[in-house]
């Protein structure tokens, strides 16, 4: 997470050179998302397993070292302090949400690589080539033991997908994309663009976890909030193309 969050400090400062988002301003940003996204990430991730997992170990609320962050939670929560830091700072919103959200997914990408170190996020079982097997004790061997897939004294658990990675690469490639897109985006352009290519990665990759996670109807959690992030990103491109035409 650490060197995520420092390559994400490093493309804001490459975007912003100059301009007036200098070294201090983007530290003092950064500084704030981080805190922002760690704690929504934690507090979306204990609401959905509270009854499973912390209703009787509260405590245990404390220990993110152990993994336990939902990506949206923190999305969320950083978005409402972009908000309030643009109003301080007086910030033409969409231009700066375009800036801060440009350099996004390569901290994201990092992110999920401690993911599958950690063994957290882990996908479905697979006998293909791609299958990774972790230890005994790991997640996964404790989700497949609740589960009973395997039994308390097998060597080691099933091989699963490495969902973890598959979401890595995938974020490297919206990366790309809106970091040859900026030099020519229209304001707001960044955020739709976002929006649309993660959300549909996203769901796409949900049907490859096996992790325990909340449902909405026949979709996860995340599915549900893709469906909502997709259609705003296209409803952002379209008002941003409508009115661009109306202009003209």
């Amino acid at each position: 997470m650490a060197i995520g969050f420092l390559l994400f400090l490093w493309t804001l400062r490459r975007l912003g050179r100059g301009t007036h988002r200098n070294s201090d301003y983007i530290s003092n940003l950064l500084t704030l998302l981080v805190l922002s996204a760690l704690g929504g990430a934690r507090a979306l991730y204990v609401a959905e397993n509270w009854t499973a997992q912390f209703a009787a170990h509260p405590w245990q609320v404390l220990n993110v070292h152990q993994g336990g962050l939902v990506f949206y939670g923190g999305l969320l929560t950083a978005w409402v302090t972009m908000t309030l830091f643009s109003i301080a700072h007086h910030e033409s919103y969409l231009d700066f949400l375009d800036f801060v959200i440009t350099a996004l997914p390569i901290g994201h990408a990092v992110g999920r690589v401690g993911c599958f170190l950690e063994g957290c996020c882990f996908g479905k079982v697979t006998n293909g080539p791609l299958g990774v097997v972790y230890p005994t004790g790991s997640h996964v061997w404790a989700h497949q033991v609740r589960e009973g897939i395997i039994s308390r004294h097998a060597l080691h658990p099933l091989p699963v997908y490495p969902s973890q990675l598959f979401e890595s690469a995938l974020l490297l490639v919206v990366f790309f994309v809106l970091v040859r897109h900026y030099p020519k985006r229209r304001k707001g352009e960044q955020v739709a663009l976002y929006a649309m290519l993660y959300a549909t990665a996203r769901f796409i990759l949900e049907t490859f976890r096996d992790d325990p996670r909340s449902q909405v109807g026949p979709f996860t959690i995340s599915q549900f909030i893709s469906l909502l992030l997709f259609a705003f990103g296209a409803g952002l491109m379209t008002w941003i193309h409508t009115r661009r035409k109306d202009a003209a």
